[in-house]
């Protein structure tokens, strides 16, 4: 992929995912720009040996995932005795991956039709419209599927002792 015209078709649609991935582990938009910069200069770099079109997408997100938690961890350590307030920012962080680990995990029990729709929903972050035309779903199908799956993971994770 030494061209960067197709480099940039490959990679440059995935931009906003990374950001948004970013984003959500430093809560700070300057710092996930750097990181989504910093990951299109490793690709770049990686650009001989990426992987195929089909698994290029989870790739990209586990670069910003882990460059982002390192940033994280970086600035926490680096700043920790300046941010005393903040002390249980780490704890939280631990926290939330904790629970999304669950859910994750709660959610390979929801019935596949269930599955995509939440996956799509909270992950690809797609309209109700977009998951309808993708899965060739109407809107009110869409919805009461978003509603099922979510009350299916309630009860399972009251079943579970976790709500």
């Amino acid at each position: 992929m030494s061209d960067p015209t197709e480099f940039s078709r490959a990679v440059m649609p995935y931009s906003r995912k990374m950001f948004a991935v970013a984003y959500r582990f430093l809560q700070r938009a300057d710092e996930a720009e750097d990181v989504v910069q910093d990951i299109l200069v490793k690709l770049w770099q990686l650009r001989d040996n990426l992987p195929p079109d089909n698994q290029l997408e989870p790739y990209i997100l586990a670069l910003t995932r882990n460059l982002s938690i390192d940033r994280f961890r970086s600035r926490h350590v680096a700043d920790e005795e300046d941010l005393p307030a903040e002390e249980g920012i780490e704890d939280e962080w631990v926290e939330n991956t904790d629970r999304l680990k669950l859910t994750l995990g709660l959610m390979k029990q929801l019935p596949d039709d269930q599955r995509k729709v939440l996956h799509l929903k909270v992950f690809e972050e797609l309209s109700n419209e977009q998951i309808g035309n993708l899965l060739k779903l109407k809107p009110d199908n869409v919805r009461q599927l978003l509603s099922r799956a979510r009350r299916k993971l309630k009860e399972l994770a009251q079943k579970q002792g976790v709500i």
